[in-house]
């Protein structure tokens, strides 16, 4: 299943640089591309495991992958496809309260709302979903919760996207 990710891979992406006239392509747009999956693909390779990549690179979603050419695999893969409207997340405070999506570093991070938002929050020791299920993402997993539960993690993490529903 790899092998087949890899090969729709090499087909959907074009570089700036490679394409020309003579070739029928046009160059990429530079609105069109979105460096911070680059960064957060980066961040993931060689944390997620092969089955989270093929699962996700397979899922039918729309998917970054970051590819190795010359070894011919896929070393991270993020799932960029969201069943839940992403603009109506709203940033609470900073602060939490009860209902809200709440994640504890040196500063309460609390959300409102129904959506989904890919951002960096480091050093995050407590999270909660509040009056909502919510989807916290770190270590290359997305990890989903009823409402009202509340997580203590046992090492600090860096969560790169959240939602609510």
């Amino acid at each position: 299943m790899l092998a087949t990710a890899a090969t729709m891979v090499g087909f959907s992406f074009v570089s700036p640089a490679s394409a020309s006239v003579d070739d029928g392509l046009s160059p990429v747009s530079e609105s069109t591309l979105v460096p911070d999956y680059t960064e957060m693909l980066w961040s993931l390779a060689g944390s997620q495991s092969e089955e989270e990549i093929d699962r996700i690179a397979n899922s039918g979603h729309k998917v970054q992958l970051l590819v190795d050419p010359k070894a011919g695999k896929i070393l991270a893969a993020i799932d960029t496809e969201s069943t839940f409207t992403p603009s109506a997340l709203t940033r609470l405070g900073p602060g939490c309260s009860t209902t809200s999506l709440c994640m504890l570093n040196s500063v309460p991070n609390g959300y409102i709302g129904t959506g989904s938002l890919y951002g960096t929050w480091s050093s995050v020791y407590r999270y909660a979903t509040g009056d909502r299920t919510g989807t916290f993402r770190y270590n290359g997993l997305d990890w989903t919760h009823a409402a009202y539960i509340t997580i203590n993690l046992t090492t600090p993490e860096t969560i790169t996207y959240i939602a609510r529903r």
